[in-house]
Order: structure tokens, then C-alpha cells, then sequence
């Protein structure tokens, strides 16, 4: 993917992100990131991806237990000919992955084209 930005939510605290990471820099981001609440009735933290093409992805990683993360992704592609209303969207999500698991789904998100993520995501999400 081309275009990759980043944003985060943490009510807790501020953390450095870069706005347009390269793959190794958002791998490396998504390993230093502070996953854990100061505060019990704090909510959970987010790590957000999204291109910023035409034909959209996003995915979101939050971890929600001790080594295991949920992802949610999405992609947008728009129907040649037929205007800017007219998409198809696909949607997955990925829950109780490892972080190896989330690492390789990071990398194959800024490798692949936006229609290569639809399928993967079609294929693969549970």
C-alpha cells in the first residue's frame, strides 16, 4: 500500500507516532507502544493504519488480554464507472492473535494493493 497514515487513541497518556510510517516503522511502533492502562475504567488503547488512496484499508489493532491482540481491518474499493457511491466493502477481524500473528498481518497490509487485502481479508478473517 502507498500512503499509509497512523493515528492512536489513548486517553491516558501521549505517546510519539509517526503520521506516515514506513512498514519497518509502524512493525517497530506496533512493538514499543504502551498497551497498558494506568486506570482500570480507562478504555482500551488503539492503533490505527489507514491509506489515504482512492481505493481505501484501514486496520486497527487493540489488545484486550496479555499476548493476545484483536484486529479489526477494512477496505473500500470503489466500482470503476459507477462514481464515488458505489463500493464494495470488506470487512475482517482477527481476534486472540500472538504478536508474531499481528506482525505478519502489519506487513502483508503495507505489501499488498488494496484488492489483494479484500481478498486476504475474504479468506482469512474469522
Amino acid at each position: 500500500m502507498n500512503s499509509v497514515y497512523c493515528g492512536y487513541y489513548d486517553e491516558e497518556a501521549e505517546q510519539s507516532i509517526p503520521a506516515k510510517p514506513t512498514m519497518e516503522e509502524a512493525v517497530s511502533l506496533f512493538k514499543s507502544f504502551r498497551w497498558g492502562n494506568k486506570k482500570e475504567e480507562s478504555s482500551e488503547k488503539l492503533l490505527i493504519f489507514q491509506t489515504g488512496e482512492i481505493d481505501e484499508a484501514s486496520l486497527t489493532i487493540s489488545k484486550f488480554d496479555e499476548g493476545a491482540w484483536c484486529i479489526s481491518a477494512a477496505t473500500s474499493k470503489r466500482r470503476r464507472f459507477l462514481g464515488p457511491f458505489f463500493k464494495v466493502n470488506t470487512f475482517g477481524i482477527f481476534v486472540d492473535k500472538n504478536s508474531a500473528e499481528v506482525e505478519s498481518i502489519l506487513r502483508f497490509f503495507y505489501d499488498s494493493s488494496t484488492s489483494e487485502f479484500a481478498e486476504f481479508l475474504k479468506n482469512s478473517a474469522e
